[in-house]
């Protein structure tokens, strides 16, 4: 196995060392604009490796590298063409564009903290990295505007596409999965009020930290409870109805930028803080992106205890008789279901989490379980109703099916545009 690694990195260095000597030599010309043949390669290599490919297979490592080249091509066309039509960016696209992919760079590398350590180990800082993204994002937004002008503006799908789809492809859709129809009642681990107290005696320390001067992003990388402490306890955008209900009606009322008062969850305590909050539109929901510090009030194995005591009362009195929904209403600690009665709606069986698979779906209709622990608490499950297996119906899927068949035609439809804009274009392929 080492030799086999050794001799991999052997060929790659004689690909490198044959890439530096060429390092002028030209590609390909798109009307003035000239590929370097190296920076074919360069990316050749970048893609190889992604894509695990053996570096000593030159005939799959041929043909990506005619891939790459033919796609280099491509991003130049689509620029002449952009400039030809004379499609613009304004600096503020082009900046909100950068702040998302510095921001996607940095939940994946982690924590503030490693972020900063990548940047002094390439020897670079966020300024120059950001312009060195800003080329780059500029592109993507003048080919994104110019094709979805020319193409995606100008493809539709209608009902009797996707209607014949269906017909063509039923055999090979597959079967729409067993259903059932679940309400539950959760029990959290609710800590005693001492440990509460100083769950929020903590937040109020670290908020007025935070109103103090300290970085958010620091404060929570360092003290915060939530595993989205290694990303400054960004939490991403998200959308009414994907966080808990307290938690989300106090983050969806707060401006940008500032930090609200500790706020009581089944979790803990948080201290939110928006980044962005972007409004409702003909084809997006309102949304925001947001960042927390969770102090935890922890539960202790008594209070686990506790839990499953209450919630083994309270499914023996429904099992004496009381009415699920009304026990759901009154103590169950899951506020997005609480007011329903506790109905969870329709779940494929698949969709399920794997410990409670086999049981729930055992279970029969108007059949209540046994407590199940989870990470939140003893959770009670009543079986509503079942949906069994069956071919999916042209009405339950036509909108999915509607996505399919639009990428399609996209596909199609920007295949033959841009074979019509390649041939006004000066095109020279030289290696």
């Amino acid at each position: 196995m080492k030799g086999v690694i050794r001799a991999a990195c052997a060929i790659l260095l004689l690909t490198m060392s044959g890439a530096a000597q060429s390092a002028e030599r030209i590609a390909a010309i798109v009307n003035k604009e000239v590929i370097l043949a190296s920076d074919v390669d360069e990316q050749t290599r970048e893609a190889a490796v992604r894509m695990r490919m053996d570096p000593a297979d030159t005939v799959q490592i041929g043909r990506l590298r005619k891939e790459v080249l033919n796609q280099l091509v491509e991003k130049q066309v689509l620029l002449a063409e952009a400039n030809k039509q004379g499609i613009t960016i304004t600096e503020a696209d082009v900046k909100q564009a950068v702040d998302r992919e510095i921001d996607g760079l940095k939940q994946r590398i982690g924590s503030e903290k490693d972020y900063q350590a990548a940047l002094a180990k390439e020897n670079t800082t966020e300024a120059e990295l950001r312009k060195r993204y800003e080329s780059g994002v500029r592109e993507q937004l003048l080919i994104s505007r110019l094709v979805g002008r020319e193409v995606q503006s100008k493809t539709t799908v209608s009902d009797a596409e996707v209607k014949a789809y269906y017909e063509a492809h039923r055999d090979s859709i597959g079967r729409r999965p067993e259903e059932l129809r679940l309400s539950h009642i959760l029990v959290a681990f609710e800590p005693d009020p001492a440990q509460i107290r100083r769950a929020q005696v903590r937040a109020d320390s670290l908020r007025a930290v935070v109103v103090k001067g300290q970085p958010f992003e620091r404060v929570a990388a360092q003290h915060s409870d939530d595993p989205s402490a290694r990303n400054g306890g960004d939490l991403g955008t998200f959308g009414r109805g994907d966080m808990v209900a307290e938690f989300e009606t106090v983050a969806f009322a707060l401006k940008p930028m500032e930090i609200s008062q500790p706020v009581r969850t089944r979790f803990g305590y948080h201290i939110i803080q928006v980044l962005q909050h972007h409004a409702k539109t003909d084809t997006t929901e309102e949304r925001i992106h947001a960042r927390h510090i969770m102090v935890q009030a922890k539960a202790s194995t008594v209070d686990e205890e506790r839990a499953r005591r209450r919630a083994l009362a309270l499914r023996d009195s429904v099992t004496a008789g009381a009415d699920f929904a009304e026990v759901a209403r009154k103590y169950s600690a899951d506020t997005a279901t609480r007011d329903s009665g506790g109905v969870l709606g329709q779940i494929p069986v698949p969709a399920l989490p794997q410990n409670l698979r086999e049981t729930l779906s055992g279970l029969r209709v108007g059949e209540v379980s046994v407590p199940f622990k989870r990470e939140a608490g003893y959770h009670i499950f009543k079986l509503l109703g079942r949906v069994p297996e069956t071919d999916y119906k042209y009405d339950d899927i036509k909108d999915d099916l509607k996505d399919v068949v639009l990428n399609r035609k996209l596909e199609e439809n920007y295949r033959r545009w841009y074979d019509r804009v390649k041939k006004t274009v000066n095109v020279e392929i030289r290696s």
